[in-house]
């Protein structure tokens, strides 16, 4: 039973793609965290943003999600509660009811930001009898988790309650080779509870908390690609003084650090600043449904995420200072109100409803360093003290399912979107100008020959020193010491040709960098679904969906610019079957997906030295694809096997823009493809129940899952080897479990293996045009638990 449109009904019933587990499965197939459900279905990805930063998520359905930088494109809801923001959303699995993938845009029924699918996390609720569970689990890696709930009644048949906790801590993964510290551990902590009062038949009033905590130490990004021209070109500007004028006349004694590293988890951070890390959040809703009569019912949901945390950024993956930003004291609160009436009739099911999302986020500590290490010429620091960014959203929906014949049901469905940004940020931004030498090439050519270089080899040396953009950084304080040297040749302005004088001495100044913005979108997004039953084992169905994400703000330079909406149309043709008088489940579905001004964002290092955001609607994407699952119970009892594929094919179908020397208009389409678009995905899973004796049964299970290459980060320039650098291998995932019960069903003990190949693929990427850096699945590991239930 799912709840996919918003009322409970078979998961065979539901005319589109959902999977669906159970707490059991999950169990079962040892999926700890919301991210390892991704291998139990098909054409989906989930993963830490752990290529630059922890504690956060990004998600994929069939190729759509949230591309770096813009908000997400696949919704998180928690108890029919929408999860506003990514960070923070990496849920543990703990006292779990069911968790459902819906596939496909669900703007009709949810709304915002659900333009790839939505994921539903449903949580047990307190009922008549009193129960309760416990488990503690050691692993690998000095791995351990303590969970537990208990629920039952409070007052008979008027109040119940329900009380669970998960605790876990862990040795870091990852070895920093700058200060020996293993990053890429666990510390965390959460516990929520509810209580449920049923004053009438009729009436019920759920009060729903939740409290977390996670103190890790987050993975540090490691190094995926460097350019080498770029970076040999700063180090001779930023170290070359020191060759020609003399030792500390340049910027830096030492060149770019451009090793790389040994293995996935040896890393290289010279930021201090990972041990501030943090998330904290407290997320309160009450939920009220009122049975108004045999047909209507009234729903009532009202709630609130607090949350406040601080995360550091290391860009460059070196123990030197490049580029690295603490953003500390965050802090986001999001209120929202659903108002939901459902109908079900003889022939007629509807929902209707209302619903509003009120979202403030404010920083007061944002600190941005770029070096001369990054930008060669000059020193780079922003302080944003004041981040503020707001977001309103108020929708209407409405969905009908009408049994227009016997067999056939026709649902329409449509909601209606407006979203309204405000962002304002202060900051000041400091710079430091380093003067720029050039070299005299005659005193070059004299030099080069005096140390024994044949004349035609010192000619040379000397024209490539001199030419056009060769030059050196200077130390300040070391100019007049240069402007003494035999060698010195004149000072460049450090911005190139133009009316201002040469710089002859280092230059520092401070200037605010303050941008406000406001904008409102609004889109209406219908959908429409016909499906047919032959018989009653077997649903045919096709659908037309369509999802909408808002636009939002590209800040650069003290400017903030609109980027347009993004939205898409679907169409689905599909099958539900069950045979083998229940023994066989199979769910079949081919998808089309048409998007107008996608969005995506990428971040260059620019000709000037800066460093800047560039969001774009690009044009048009279309993808295709199909999924198959397959559950099946053979003639041996105990036994379930459970296999599913995804296939998918994206393609960048217009992408316009300029030449940037010409500024003519350029058809980047054919060099552009996006990231998180495997081609292939599957998984293959199997479960045996066999008694033991008079003791209880033991469960064996194991699975396998596989998912084809594929780019890290979007979009992609296949001219740009930092970009094509960013793929994930294609890849096998295999885990294992046994499991012994009890035969009073009280006691479970389990010893559970997962990654037990040890495959190490990049999971998440990130880039400033010269440095990619990434995150990698977790290695082996093992763990033994001991559980109680009564």
């Amino acid at each position: 039973m799912v709840t996919a449109r918003k009322r409970s009904e078979s998961l065979q019933d539901v005319p589109l793609a959902v999977s669906a587990f159970t707490g059991d499965q999950l169990q079962t197939f040892q999926v700890d965290e919301i991210t390892e459900v991704a291998r139990m279905s098909p054409n989906v990805t989930m993963n830490e943003t752990s290529g630059l930063v922890g504690g956060a998520i990004t998600v994929f359905m069939r190729g759509i999600g949230n591309d770096p930088g813009l908000d997400q494109g696949v919704g998180i809801y928690v108890d029919d509660v929408y999860l506003n923001r990514t960070s923070g959303a990496l849920l543990d699995v703990f006292d779990v009811e069911r968790i459902e993938l819906l596939k496909g845009p669900q703007g009709h029924l949810y709304g915002r930001n659900t333009i790839g699918g939505a994921i539903k996390y449903i949580t047990r609720e307190p009922g008549e009898e009193l129960e309760g569970n416990t488990e503690v689990k050691i692993g690998s890696d000095g791995y351990v988790r303590v969970k537990g709930a208990v629920a039952g009644p409070l007052i008979p048949s008027a109040l119940y309650g329900g009380l669970s906790f998960a605790w876990k801590e862990r040795d870091g993964y990852q070895t920093n080779r700058f200060d020996g510290s293993d990053p890429w551990d666990a510390d965390a902590q959460a516990i929520r509870g509810s209580l449920i009062w049923t004053p009438a038949e009729n009436l019920k009033v759920k009060l729903a908390a939740d409290y977390s905590k996670d103190d890790s130490r987050p993975p540090i990004p490691n190094r995926v690609a460097l350019d080498m021209r770029s970076i040999g070109g700063i180090t001779f500007v930023t170290t070359g003084a020191n060759q020609f004028f003399g030792a500390g006349t340049g910027i830096f004694d030492s060149p770019n650090d451009v090793r790389m590293p040994t293995d996935e988890d040896a890393v290289a951070s010279g930021f201090g600043d990972y041990d501030q890390y943090g998330i904290e959040q407290a997320n309160v809703a009450l939920t009220v449904e009122w049975d108004i009569n045999d047909q209507w019912v009234l729903k009532s949901v009202t709630a609130g995420r607090f949350l406040e945390s601080t995360q550091p950024f290391d860009f460059d993956g070196s123990e030197q200072q490049w580029i690295n930003t603490l953003r500390s004291n965050l802090e986001s609160d999001d209120i929202s109100q659903e108002f939901q009436l459902n109908f079900t009739g003889d022939s007629i099911s509807a929902v209707m409803g209302l619903y509003y999302l009120d979202g403030d986020q404010t920083t007061d500590g944002n600190d941005t360093l770029q070096t001369a290490r990054l930008r060669a010429v000059q020193t780079h620091f922003k302080n944003t003290y004041l981040d503020d960014r707001e977001v309103e959203s108020i929708s209407v929906y409405g969905n009908l399912d009408w049994d227009f014949a016997e067999d056939w049901q026709l649902s329409v469905g449509g909601r209606y979107t407006e979203d309204s940004k405000t962002e304002i940020q202060l900051a000041t931004v400091d710079q430091t100008f380093f003067a720029l030498a050039t070299f005299d090439r005659d005193a070059l050519v004299t030099h080069f020959t005096g140390l024994g270089l044949p004349v035609a080899m010192a000619e040379a040396r000397a024209d490539s020193l001199t030419a056009p953009g060769s030059i050196v950084a200077i130390m300040p304080g070391q100019e007049a010491m240069v402007e003494s040297h035999a060698l010195f040749g004149g000072w460049l302005d450090p911005d190139g040709p133009g009316p201002r004088p040469p710089l002859s001495r280092a230059i520092e100044f401070s200037m605010p960098e303050d941008t406000d913005a406001d904008d409102e979108w609004g889109e209406f997004t219908p959908s429409v679904r016909l499906s047919h039953h032959l018989g009653d084992d077997t649903l045919v169905y096709a659908g037309y969906s369509t999802g909408f994400k808002s636009g939002g703000f590209e800040r650069s330079g003290g400017r903030s610019d609109a980027y347009e909406p993004e939205t898409v149309s679907s169409y689905s043709l599909g099958l539900k079957t069950t045979l083998l008088d229940g023994a066989m489940r199979l769910n079949a579905e081919v998808f089309y997906n048409d998007y107008q001004d996608k969005q995506l964002a990428s971040i260059q290092l620019l000709p000037s030295g800066d460093l800047e955001q560039t969001t774009t609607n690009v044009g048009e994407v279309t993808s295709s694809g199909f999924e198959f699952e397959a559950s099946w119970l053979p003639p041996v009892d105990g036994l379930m096997l459970s296999f599913n594929v995804g296939y998918l094919d994206s393609e960048v179908d217009a992408f316009p823009s300029f030449d940037e020397d010409t500024e003519d208009p350029i058809e980047l389409a054919d060099t552009t493809e996006l990231g998180y678009s495997p081609e292939w995905t599957g998984q293959f899973r199997a479960s045996y129940e066999v008694p033991i004796g008079t003791l209880g049964t033991l469960t064996l299970g194991s699975d396998i899952s596989y998912q084809d290459e594929m780019f890290t980060t979007s979009p992609i320039d296949t001219t740009d080897s930092i970009k094509l650098a960013q793929r994930s291998d294609s890849h096998y995932i295999w885990n294992a479990m046994a499991a012994f019960r009890t035969r009073d069903d009280r006691w479970r003990i389990a010893i559970e293996g997962k990654n037990l190949g040890d495959e190490r693929a990049l999971v998440h990427t990130f880039d400033i045009g010269i440095i990619a850096t990434g995150g990698y699945t977790p290695p082996r590991t093992w763990a033994v638990s001991v559980g109680y239930t009564f």
